[in-house]
């Protein structure tokens, strides 16, 4: 791959011989990831939300290790309750979700419909202008991340709400061996999410929104 140009390496060996008509045929598919963006824009892009992702991680390994009253609160409004058992799961995972975001590279965030998600063991579910973006547990470890249209027209940091950074997050604590969450609730608002913690507390801990929440959501926005 060169990062000046639209170009990627398709076949990696070449063969002569003397047959004539002997074409090797390679297919190419050419559709951007995000049709408002070049590919090379794209990648720039995602790796920026990728480190702000990171740091906002570290943020909250520091906060738990503190558990001061101010973490506390932070981790009661997104979990309904602050006990020890809260504390651990958080603290088991965070670092496991740190590394899987570092581990992320350009060439696995990819179009729903590209090879590579097709690799996979999960058949991807469609465009439906609504879905962000999607991985496939069983595969974790390949740290594949399926992009939607919605990903696209999202804004990058707005973390209020729904942005392309915490969508990395959330794909991100999907995997089995960070926090395995489940998508229990979709909500996006500080205000949604504690309404749910003190609802459905048990659940809340394992729910990707809430744990993105509990991580990314600050009345700022990151441009």
């Amino acid at each position: 791959m060169n990062d000046d140009m639209e170009w990627h390496t398709v076949d990696d060996t070449a063969f002569t011989n003397t047959t004539p008509v002997s074409n090797r045929d390679v297919t190419i598919n050419t559709t951007p990831i995000c049709p408002n963006m070049t590919n090379k824009e794209f990648r720039k892009e995602a790796m920026r939300a990728r480190d702000i992702g990171v740091e906002l991680i570290k943020r909250r390994i520091e906060g738990l290790a503190r558990w001061d009253e101010k973490e506390h609160e932070r981790v009661s409004n997104f979990f309904g309750r602050a006990d020890d058992a809260t504390k651990k799961v958080l603290s088991d995972g965070l670092p496991r979700l740190l590394a899987a975001m570092q581990q992320l590279v350009p060439e696995k965030i990819v179009r729903w419909d590209s090879a590579t998600n097709r690799m996979l063991s999960c058949v991807p579910p469609l465009d439906k202008g609504t879905n962000h973006a999607a991985v496939c547990k069983p595969d974790s470890e390949k740290r594949v991340i399926a992009i939607y249209s919605a990903y696209c027209e999202s804004p990058f940091g707005f973390l209020r709400g729904t942005c392309k950074i915490k969508t990395i997050i959330h794909e991100c604590t999907h995997f089995t061996d960070t926090f395995n969450s489940r998508d229990w609730a979709y909500a996006d608002k500080e205000s949604s999410l504690r309404v749910y913690a003190l609802m459905k507390p048990e659940k809340a801990i394992e729910n990707a929104d809430s744990i993105v929440g509990y991580i990314a959501n600050f009345d700022k926005v990151i441009s």
